[in-house]
């Protein structure tokens, strides 16, 4: 199974976290926004650090919601969500998808905002901001922290007249595919409850879970 993101990763990258159907870029877009994103997604990061940083576990929990008002600004997170769930979506009950995307978003954005609040301040450098096509931009960034630096590639797609991220891609790992193939493994024996009732038992505890390492050059 592929690594999980650091949280360098999700924030510059969200920072990533995710129709009751699959959905794609296509099928949401409209026409193509004018405007480049990449100013848009460099202040979006900076004021989620500014958010976060210094803060305790308890202070941003409370601030959760803040800051995934402030990422859903760059941000698709609910098409996130169930493209991250992919052909499982249908697996859960319209009342199970709403929570699902509540929790699951809740949790991500604890997790990784929790770890980027601890030492230096990150770093986000855009490499290249380009339109791929009339449904598709693509940014290639940099994030820096205490001396090491991971390659983002941030995917955007036109939802509500802007263009908003629908996947990240950190050293080469989706953050998509990543959770989707956690979410495959579990319904090939589990069911839909028993993955809420995981992400509500991570929401009750005090302390975030930490998220693996990832493999970044210094």
């Amino acid at each position: 199974m592929k690594t999980a993101l650091s949280c360098i990763q999700f924030l510059l990258t969200s920072l990533a976290a995710l129709t009751f159907a699959f959905v794609t870029p296509k099928a949401v877009a409209a026409a193509a926004p004018a405007a480049d994103p990449a100013p848009s997604l460099t202040a979006t990061f900076n004021s989620v650090v500014d958010m976060v940083l210094g803060q305790s576990p308890d202070a941003i929990t409370a601030k959760v919601p803040e800051i995934r008002t402030k990422m859903n600004e760059t941000f698709a997170i609910d098409a996130i969500v169930r493209r991250a769930f992919g052909r499982n979506w249908a697996k859960l009950t319209p009342a199970q998808q709403t929570e699902a995307t509540d929790l699951l978003g809740r949790l991500v954005i604890r997790t990784y905002a929790s770890q980027l609040s601890q030492g230096e301040r990150p770093v986000i450098k855009i490499i290249s901001s380009k339109q791929i096509s009339a449904e598709r931009w693509e940014i290639v960034s940099t994030a820096s922290q205490e001396g090491k630096t991971v390659n983002v590639i941030y995917r955007f797609a036109p939802f509500d007249g802007k263009w908003k991220v629908y996947d990240v891609l950190a050293e080469n790992v989706s953050v998509v595919a990543n959770y989707r193939e956690q979410f495959d493994e579990h319904f090939q024996s589990k069911s839909a409850e028993d993955l809420l009732k995981v992400l509500r038992d991570k929401l009750a505890a005090s302390v975030p879970p930490t998220p693996p390492p990832v493999k970044a050059k210094s």
